[in-house]
């Protein structure tokens, strides 16, 4: 679309300017969802690229029997397509986690409870700081959001600035359990990569030992080679699968360790944000004396 084409039509510039704003918003999709598209767009991906594997990679090229076992008469059913198949689905959940960490560090970076001149908090000024979080939309599932709105609730009940706190801390430690849970599936796959690669070797040396049977006769030094050759190759066919697996197993703990560590440096950053904004300019409201 040229400018000239744009500018002589309004309406056709308008449509134009807002489909060049138009942008993914992912921070309005619940964590929850947003899982599920990880794992369906990880399952499409891996399905994309052991096909280009299987047309691009040559049949009898070590890299193909290697990485896909293209050999095998089983094909694409092999461990090895599973093992990759599994490698993908935990490098989605690690990018969703990524983008958690990522998200939670955009949050405290809005300032939600700006200074704005104000050295404490009053009741009518945390009643508006509840508004702005249930406007901003994110009072479901972030953490700072949920954070605020606990300690004001908690504040606006007991006038307790100790009890904020004690809120503060406790839910903090919640949501260190929470995101503990949430790497539940991760960790499974950390050890499901390296038990299906031996379960892959067992079941390759089964094979390959079934095809000793038939032993050429000693004599026949062609023959031996041949018999030799072959079972030197399902051995090694065989032992690729564990090769394989524990290569994609410490990929993904190497991810994990660094999506975990920025999840939590996000979470820690998140409760520090709470204390300096939030609980140091709460006051002990005067307590009730009776007549």
């Amino acid at each position: 679309m040229n400018t000239h084409q744009t500018k002589s039509n309004p309406q056709l510039a308008t449509q134009f300017k807002r489909f060049r704003h138009l942008t993914l918003d992912l921070s309005k999709i619940h964590h929850d969802d947003l899982r599920i598209i990880g794992v369906l767009f990880s399952l499409l991906l891996a399905g994309v690229l052991l096909t280009i594997f299987s047309f691009v990679l040559r049949t009898d090229s070590i890299v193909a029997i290697v990485l896909i076992d293209r050999q095998s008469p089983l094909y694409p059913l092999t461990v090895q397509n599973i093992l990759h198949l599994l490698f993908v689905l935990g490098i989605g959940e690690v990018l969703v986690r990524l983008y958690g960490a990522a998200d939670a560090r955009k949050q405290v970076a809005k300032n939600l409870l700006a200074q704005s001149g104000e050295t404490h908090f009053t009741e009518s000024r945390l009643r508006d700081i509840q508004q702005l979080i249930r406007e901003d939309g994110g009072e479901y599932h972030r953490h700072l959001h949920r954070l605020i709105h606990r300690v004001i609730q908690q504040y606006l009940a007991t006038g307790s600035v100790g009890d904020a706190q004690s809120v503060l801390d406790s839910s903090i430690e919640y949501f260190q359990h929470e995101l503990t849970l949430k790497y539940t599936m991760l960790k499974y796959l950390t050890w499901v990569l390296p038990t299906l690669g031996f379960i892959g070797t067992l079941i390759g040396i089964s094979i390959a030992l079934a095809g000793t049977g038939s032993l050429p006769n000693l004599d026949d030094h062609a023959a031996l080679e041949t018999w030799i050759s072959n079972l030197t190759a399902d051995l090694g066919v065989a032992f690729y699968t564990t090769l394989v697996a524990l290569v994609l197993a410490a990929i993904l703990v190497f991810l994990i360790n660094i999506a975990s560590e920025r999840e939590q440096s996000a979470l820690n950053e998140t409760g520090q944000y709470c204390l300096d904004n939030l609980i140091s300019r709460l006051q002990n409201k005067p307590s009730e004396t009776s007549v």
